[in-house]
């Protein structure tokens, strides 16, 4: 696959497409479903065909919208275990 997708909070979002990463970057605010459309409707404004559903990508691989992970909290905290 050529576009890849990464999310970020709205209010840091510039621009949705970076053509020299082929990166598509959508809030992360948005769930499944309107995360699928957003991605469908930048894809057509690149004039990339699509399906009736799902997201493909220049070469026709499908792009996979992967489950998003929560940023993890970090503690100043340190840990040592065993001695």
């Amino acid at each position: 696959m050529c576009i890849s997708v990464q999310y970020t909070p709205r209010d840091q979002l510039e621009e949705p497409w970076d053509a020299e990463r082929q990166l598509i970057t959508l809030p992360s605010e948005l769930h499944e479903d309107f995360a699928l459309r957003a991605l469908r409707a930048v894809l057509h404004q690149l004039d990339i065909p699509q399906a009736e559903s799902g997201a493909r990508c220049w070469c026709g691989e499908p792009i996979g919208l992967l489950p998003r992970i929560p940023q993890q909290r970090r503690s100043e905290q340190v840990i040592h275990l065993g001695a």
